[in-house]
């Protein structure tokens, strides 16, 4: 079972029995508000401008069908807009027990306490098996550390976040609103290594190299060797081109599935070709 079928009423008591053993020195927790700046376990707190969070879950083609997972939920904003306006089911991990029992207060008050969960824990020690679009405020420092964690995620999984990079690891999107940035990074698939092409009756040894989603590498067919150019993933779509055994330009687009990649190939004036590839040898390293 996994942990969004959990029966609401159970887990909504642990929280609350939880919260009973961590409440602040605030009398009436009826009333409590969050301050801009306040501290926390890591970072100091800083909500999210709604419009911006509206953007970011764009970005991330965010629907019904997806799992949203907050790291540092604070007052839960981000989880029950993506519940309320997409659909969503949604996890808010929020260590402060004060923003935890809010955000559960706000989930009710807002109609959507059946698709949203909020958990006081460690972001550091959150599972992220079910997660499709993961969203993040948090600091520089924070979000380095959390990188290698993201990119191990399933191919095609989306990374939205406020502010903050995740260092050499380009994004795919970004967007500014209300002077405020979100960033959108969508996991790529592994594509490295020594690939076998199939493109009508040609065989073309292909050789990929992969930082992130971007690709670099060759192409070689009876002893010619052309350049890989403009090759880029984005989860398991791929894309790239390369001059073909008659001089002519040629690009490729498919998906990739583990150790296989199909698609469509095209050059200018002729049908498009499906061609396939079957990987031969993977690549020793990858950037963490």
């Amino acid at each position: 079972m996994s942990w969004f079928a959990r029966p609401m009423r159970g887990t909504l008591l642990a929280v609350c029995l939880c919260l009973l053993a961590t409440l602040s020195t605030a009398q009436d927790q009826g009333t409590y508000q969050p301050q801009v700046g306040q501290p926390g376990k890591d970072v100091v707190w800083v909500p999210t401008p709604y419009r911006l969070i509206e953007r970011m879950l764009q970005m991330a083609d965010t629907t019904e069908k997806d799992v949203v997972v907050d790291l540092g939920s604070g007052d839960g904003r981000i989880p029950i807009a993506a519940a309320k306006k997409f659909g969503a089911r949604s996890l808010g991990i929020e260590y402060e027990a004060d923003l935890v029992q809010l955000s559960v207060r706000s989930a009710a008050r807002e109609g959507v306490a059946d698709r949203v969960r909020f958990l006081r824990q460690d972001l550091f020690q959150t599972d992220l098996s079910e997660a499709t679009v993961v969203t993040l405020y948090v600091s520089p420092a924070i979000m380095l550390q959390l990188r290698p964690r993201l990119l191990a995620l399933k191919p095609g999984t989306r990374v939205v976040s406020h502010q903050f990079t995740l260092g050499d690891w380009e994004a795919d999107e970004q967007a500014i609103v209300e002077r405020s940035i979100g960033y959108l990074w969508v996991v790529p698939a592994r594509a490295d290594g020594l690939w076998r092409l199939r493109l009508g009756e040609d065989d073309y040894e292909l050789q990929l190299q992969q930082e992130y989603q971007m690709l670099r590498g060759a192409a070689e067919h009876q002893g010619r060797r052309s350049p890989v150019i403009a090759a880029r993933l984005r989860g398991e779509e791929i894309r790239f081109a390369f001059v073909d055994r008659n001089g002519d330009p040629r690009s490729f687009s498919g998906r990739t599935a583990g150790d296989a990649m199909e698609g469509a190939s095209r050059t200018h004036g002729q049908q498009d070709l499906r061609w396939s590839a079957r990987r031969q040898a993977l690549q020793t390293s990858q950037p963490d």
